[in-house]
């Protein structure tokens, strides 16, 4: 994202796969000497967890934090279709490797990450450890968040349309044992 592209007062973002909404822009804030737009935001979501959260960032460094507007509706699409992606030979995927999907702010990487997570967690003759199982719920989240958001719909709606996605991968294996 560049700085030309500016946020306003009552736009969605998403930070770091958390969808959130500016709620108030401070004009010429000084920072290190100079003034700077300063944009606040806190989560679009609440939860126990997050209900008090508020962030601001400078608006020069809005493309260092890697904040973004929601993806359009053709990448949400793009991102449920690797979802139900049957497995092309890679079934595993280690803590960095997720971390480095999960740093991409990416919804279609964050899909390939929660498919191969997904993948792995059905595979029951190894043990699907703590890390990854909160690996999982996270990209499940922000996947979650962002699906809602772009298509208007609520979270468990959105969370309803993953689960069909994953399981339509299961249901193909299946078939395919069935058939041999």
């Amino acid at each position: 994202m560049s700085n030309t592209q500016q946020f306003k007062v009552r736009d969605k973002i998403v930070d770091s796969g958390q969808v959130c909404i500016v709620y108030k822009i401070e004009k010429d804030r000084i920072f290190n000497g100079e003034k700077e737009d300063c944009i606040y935001y806190r989560p679009y979501y609440k939860t126990d967890k997050n209900r008090s959260l508020v962030c601001s960032v400078p608006e020069n460094n809005i493309e260092e934090a890697n904040l973004r507007k929601p993806v359009p509706k053709k990448k949400i699409k793009e991102a449920l279709k690797i979802l139900g992606k049957k497995s092309d030979g890679e079934t595993k995927v280690t803590h960095k490797e997720a971390c480095v999907y999960i740093k991409k702010n990416n919804p279609v990487e964050t899909a390939r990450l929660l498919r191969l997570l997904w993948i792995e967690k059905q595979n029951e003759e190894e043990k699907f450890v703590t890390r990854k199982k909160t690996m999982y719920k996270n990209a499940v989240r922000h996947l979650v968040e962002e699906i809602s958001v772009v298509h208007k719909i609520g979270l468990r709606e959105a969370r309803k349309k993953i689960s069909r996605r994953l399981k339509k991968i299961y249901t193909e294996k299946k078939d395919e044992e069935n058939d041999n």
